[in-house]
C-alpha cells in the first residue's frame, strides 16, 4: 500500500492561480478560516472529546495514551463539524484564499485545511478597496478580521502563531488590508 503524503500549500502557485481566476494581478494571498468566534468550536470540540471517549469504551480502551488519543481526535472532529457546518449555512468553504488586487479584497473558495487542499476555485465575496470597511482583533496569535461593504460581510481569521503554516502569506495579506 503507498502511504499518502498531502502536498503542502505552495503559495506562489496560490498566488498566481488567484491571479488567474481573477484575470488581474494579486499583490498578496493567504488561506484565512471563517470565524465564527470562540463558544461554538469549543462547544463541537467538547461534544467532539466526549463521542471520542464514548467510542474508546466502545472499543474497550480503559485510559491512558489510546483513550487520549480518541478524545483528542474526537475534540479536533467536532471542531471540524462545527467550522464546515457554518461555512455550509454561509454558502463558502471553512477555508478560503482571500486574495488582494489593486482595487478589491477577494474571497474565494479552498478545498483542504490551511496545511494542504487545492484553490481557489470560485470567488465568494468581492469587497471594493475603495468603499470597504475592514477592522481588525487580536486574540494572542490570532487576528480576527471583519470585511464590510453595505450589507455584506465576512468574518474570517488566521494564526501567526509559532507553528503556524503560511505566515509570511498571511503577514502580506494583513498588510494590504492595511490591518498589520
Amino acid at each position: 500500500m503507498t502511504a499518502y503524503a498531502p502536498v503542502m500549500v505552495d503559495y506562489p502557485a496560490l498566488r498566481s492561480d488567484s491571479a488567474a481566476l481573477l484575470s488581474t494581478d494579486v499583490t498578496a494571498a493567504g488561506l484565512f478560516v471563517i470565524d465564527i468566534g470562540w463558544v461554538a468550536p469549543a462547544a463541537g470540540g467538547v461534544t467532539g472529546a466526549v463521542a471520542g471517549d464514548v467510542a474508546a469504551t466502545a472499543l474497550g480502551l480503559d485510559g491512558g495514551l489510546a483513550d487520549g488519543l480518541a478524545q483528542g481526535a474526537g475534540y479536533v472532529a467536532g471542531q471540524h463539524a462545527v467550522y464546515q457546518g457554518a461555512a455550509d449555512a454561509a454558502g463558502v468553504t471553512p477555508v478560503m484564499v482571500l486574495a488582494v488586487t489593486p482595487i478589491e479584497f477577494v474571497l474565494m473558495g479552498w478545498q483542504g485545511n490551511i496545511r494542504s487542499g487545492s484553490g481557489p476555485a470560485t470567488v465568494f465575496a468581492r469587497f471594493p478597496r475603495a468603499t470597504s470597511t475592514v477592522t481588525s482583533t487580536k486574540s494572542g496569535p490570532t487576528r480576527h478580521i471583519v470585511l464590510t461593504e453595505g450589507s455584506v460581510e465576512a468574518k474570517i481569521r488566521c494564526n501567526l502563531g509559532l507553528f503556524a503554516p503560511g505566515k509570511k502569506e498571511m503577514r502580506e495579506v494583513l498588510s494590504a488590508l492595511g490591518v498589520d
